[in-house]
């Protein structure tokens, strides 16, 4: 008997250790990754794969390979690298998203297949990005509404763009109101330990191509209120009215008056001057974060605020 229930506590044991392990390396992958150092990443997460049995363990490393070869891709191509090899690291990013999945449906995994293959439709050009955006859309829905993740500021954020960047019908599914709605909820579900200020450029980017005045603002966000309360059906449906969900008096946390009580390109600028504060009181920023801080600097300037 006390054999045996030595036994069990060895094997207890033994699954705490490797569970922390696991936990440890990827917890200095993370902070890897947020020092810029996506290559030593990409390295310490698969040099753990091959000792890592745990399904759920793989897959939370998987994806942060997927992450780390990504953001080489990105890096590549700020330095000017071929198509070719682009094409290449964007698929190796999403193979490793699909590996991932197939190991345990964790929702980044899914993110990050989405985010790896709309880079490589974005290199290919429109056709091929049109070709990518439904399969994107589907793993969204599937993190959202089928594993109710409903506080990914990441999903939200792809969203977002997919419904800006897209044409709408016939040709696609974009719609400027609902990549608005999904801005916000983007916004609205930014972790407090993380940046993110490019989430608010793109919610400005939105509002300043819509170009509502406070009075039709003041319309528009009464009748999404109506829709918000109407929707009954999955999360990413109803939050395709988010804008609407507190009703047109509501006083964001970087403004300082209610919606209706200014115009979208009046938010448009407190948006940018928000994300401009934020990270000059960050206390780190990456080399994207540097990229995104001098695009909203440029657009700053370019709408004269």
């Amino acid at each position: 008997m006390e054999k045996k229930t030595l036994s069990v506590l060895l094997i207890v044991l033994f699954c705490m250790s490797m569970l922390v392990a696991a936990e440890s390396v990827t917890k200095q992958a993370d902070d890897l990754y947020w020092g810029d150092r996506y290559e030593e990443a990409k390295d310490l997460l698969l040099g753990a794969l091959p000792g890592t049995t745990d399904a759920t363990d793989k897959a939370e490393i998987l994806w942060r390979v997927s992450r780390a070869t990504l953001a080489i891709g990105d890096e590549l191509k700020e330095g000017g690298a071929s198509d070719e090899v682009l094409f290449a690291t964007y698929e190796e990013a999403e193979a490793y998203a699909l590996e991932a999945i197939a190991a345990a449906p964790v929702p980044r995994a899914y993110v990050y297949r989405a985010s790896s293959s709309g880079r490589w439709g974005e290199t290919k050009g429109p056709l091929n990005a049109l070709s990518k955006a439904k399969p994107m859309r589907d793993d969204m829905f599937y993190v959202i509404d089928t594993l109710g993740v409903m506080d990914d500021t990441i999903s939200w954020y792809v969203l977002g763009q997919l419904y800006y960047k897209l044409p709408g019908w016939p040709l696609s599914f974009g719609d400027l109101d609902v990549a608005i709605s999904y801005a916000r909820k983007a916004i609205d579900t930014i972790p407090a330990e993380n940046l993110y200020h490019g989430h608010f450029k793109a919610l400005a980017e939105m509002l300043w191509k819509r170009d509502l005045s406070a009075s039709k603002r003041n319309s528009k966000i009464n009748s999404l209120e109506k829709d918000w309360k109407k929707a009954n059906g999955k999360p990413l449906d109803q939050n395709a009215y988010y804008e609407g969900s507190q009703g047109p008096s509501l006083v964001p946390f970087y403004s300082p008056v209610a919606l209706n009580k200014m115009s979208d390109r009046q938010e448009a600028g407190m948006l940018l001057k928000y994300a401009s504060a934020k990270y000059d009181a960050w206390p780190f920023h990456t080399r994207a974060d540097i990229r995104t801080y001098d695009e909203i600097q440029a657009l700053l300037k370019e709408w004269g605020f």
